[in-house]
């Protein structure tokens, strides 16, 4: 995988904002680019969603999803303002996919991807995941993959799957 829009970006930001240490304070982060966050209850299946009013960004956090669920919809919505100035309303649905069109569902939606992408470079930095990786393989506490998936995971207060996808997609672990 080579250099990628959304991970520059998410390299830039932490490089600038000096953030050196997991967790990743994706709130302040967003908040130093202008973005407003709102949290409230959705009884949809929305987790989040990124509103451009003027020069207002507005991230709209679903507060019935887990704490974790709500810092990586901050960073992917993040990643759609950042990336995506052609959108004034951008909803994202974090459970039933049947709300979804037929090309999201697919998982090939080019705007969708990259803010993913973004949003897994932002909570979870190659560097700093390489680094706690190392550091847990010393300590070789973790007795199974998956404990030491969710030891990372915790450290960078992301979910265990959120943390499973980026060690396969940085070819840290196989699927």
């Amino acid at each position: 995988m080579g250099s990628h829009k959304a991970d520059r970006l998410a390299d830039n930001l932490l490089a600038i904002l000096a953030v050196k240490k997991p967790p990743i304070p994706v709130e302040q982060i967003a908040e130093s680019q202008g973005a407003i966050i709102v949290r409230n209850y959705f009884s949809g299946h929305e987790s989040g969603f990124a509103l451009r009013e003027g020069s207002r960004w507005i991230i709209g956090v679903n507060t019935a999803t887990s704490r974790r669920r709500q810092r990586f919809t901050i960073a992917h919505e993040l990643g759609h303002l950042l990336m995506h100035d052609n959108k004034r309303l951008i909803t994202d649905y974090s459970v039933l996919v049947g709300r979804r069109d037929n090309r999201s569902s697919l998982g090939t939606d080019d705007e969708e991807i990259g803010a993913n992408r973004f949003a897994a470079a932002l909570l979870m930095p190659r560097d700093l995941v390489v680094a706690e990786l190392e550091k847990e393989l010393e300590l070789a506490e973790a007795s199974s993959r998956d404990e030491l998936i969710a030891r990372i995971a915790r450290t960078f207060d992301v979910s265990t799957e959120a943390m499973g996808y980026r060690l396969v997609n940085l070819s840290i672990i196989t699927a």
